[in-house]
């Protein structure tokens, strides 16, 4: 017994649970049965009670059944499927007609009367090599549920999704928004895609660290532009800064404030009908609900890639309504910004 819990001790575990007294024994690790007194697997070492059946079982059996034709004792996956779930071997609810339990008795009808080979199982609870008795082991047997179903994995049709990059919200929301780097960028000077670039006051701009513009080979000089680039999770290799494939709070954060002052942006721009489609900045929701709607509608599914029902367009209209009293703009914007933030923006 003293080997038995040092083994134990060296696989990672603290310690046993105490004997069954002949009760279910209920939850991870702990297995059921009654007398004998034998200990139960620690049930932080056992993801399961099948689990705990074969760390109790292990020290007998996987010498011969870990690498042979019959890996039972390989992984708790191999255990379940080739073993437990298997009815050649034990039968749920008859641990009497269970091959297991027959070969543990000395009383196989094949070429192996007796498992473990060479000792008796009695002798192997004696020896610390198991650590269920028999009557235990027939107590699980019985109260073993039915398999569950099988893990097919993941499906083929099944889509995943992933965060944005920062390259590609940037680009993403300019499109989206009907902007350019000209809408960013101080292009009074003629040689202005030659020379670094400097974004304008207010304007919450976005570069990569890396990234020359044009052909000038020279870099952005606005430095803020730049952080903005590293808080969305871009990259530095100058600064071996790998990607945050993350939406960390400081993601999130910028991506309000930049949504919020692009989406301002794309309102004021001349002509452009990105947010405001068909109405304008003077249309007010006491007149134009009707139309107002129409355009959250068509925005919605700009930003989303999806139709929204008449329950989120009601939504993102009574969004608009509340901002709408301080201004028109701050309505639009603040519709706009929180079309970004939606989990169907910001991942892909």
């Amino acid at each position: 017994m003293r080997r038995a819990l040092l083994l134990l001790f060296l696989s990672g575990c603290t310690g046993v649970i105490g004997a069954s007294s002949g009760g279910s024994g209920g939850g991870a690790g702990g297995a059921s049965g009654a007398g004998g007194g034998s200990p139960m697997v620690d049930a932080g070492c056992a993801e399961n009670r099948n689990d705990s059946i074969r760390l109790g079982l292990e020290q007998a059996c996987a010498g011969c059944h870990t690498n042979s034709s019959r890996p039972f004792f390989g992984s708790l996956e191999a255990f379940e499927n080739g073993l437990v779930w298997n009815a050649k071997y034990v039968k749920p609810g008859d641990p009497d007609n269970s091959l297991l339990i027959a070969l543990l008795e000395g009383k196989g009808t094949g070429t192996y009367k007796q498992m473990p080979t060479g000792i008796t199982y009695a002798d192997a609870l004696a020896s610390g090599k198991a650590t269920f008795t028999i009557e235990q082991l027939k107590q699980w047997i019985r109260e073993l549920p039915a398999m569950p179903p099988a893990n097919v994995g993941p499906s083929p049709d099944a889509f995943t999704v992933r965060r944005l990059t920062a390259e590609e919200m940037v680009t993403a929301l300019m499109d989206q928004l009907g902007l350019t780097i000209e809408d960013f960028i101080d292009t009074g000077r003629p040689t202005w895609r030659d020379e670094p670039y400097t974004f304008r006051g207010g304007r919450l701009g976005v570069w990569p660290v890396d990234l020359a513009p044009g052909i000038s080979g020279q870099y952005v000089s606005d430095a803020r532009s730049g952080e903005r680039f590293l808080a969305l999770g871009g990259p530095n290799t100058l600064q071996l800064r790998g990607r945050d494939t993350t939406l960390a709070p400081s993601a999130m954060q910028t991506l309000v404030q930049v949504s919020q002052a692009w989406c301002g942006l794309a309102v004021d721009k001349a002509g452009n009908k990105a947010v405001l489609k068909t109405v304008t900045l003077a249309d007010k929701s006491a007149t134009k609900s009707v139309e107002i709607k129409a355009d959250l509608k068509a925005l919605s599914l700009r930003m989303l890639g999806v139709p929204p029902t008449d329950a989120e367009v009601e939504a993102l209209f009574g969004l608009y309504v509340k901002h709408e009293a301080a201004s028109t703009k701050a309505g639009w914007v603040a519709v706009c910004a929180a079309l970004v933030r939606h989990p169907q923006w910001v991942t892909f």
